[in-house]
């Protein structure tokens, strides 16, 4: 049995993933979605990338979250900017 996935949510996916390869084409950093479950966060687009230090996790809604090692590297201004669009874009 396929499960199904949401309209809304589809509509999030494409928008983060063409959000998430401006980011990582312009400040070579990488950022992905994941969706929370409980305790668990499971990842469901982006660019994924492993490092000694955990990642650091920003919450848009109760359903999802953007991680990234390097959040550092995208001007104030810009991330802010990001997390907003992600946030209104996500429902909240």
């Amino acid at each position: 049995m396929e499960r199904e996935t949401s309209t809304s949510k589809k509509l999030m996916i494409e928008e983060f993933t063409r959000l998430s390869d401006l980011i990582k084409s312009k400040y070579g950093v990488s950022l992905w979605l994941v969706e929370i479950m409980g305790r668990r966060h499971s990842y469901v687009a982006g660019h994924k990338e492993e490092s000694f230090l955990p990642p650091q996790v920003i919450y848009l809604n109760e359903e999802f979250a953007v991680v990234s090692n390097n959040w550092d590297k995208i001007p104030e201004k810009e991330k802010k900017k990001l997390i907003n669009h992600l946030k209104m874009f996500s429902g909240t």
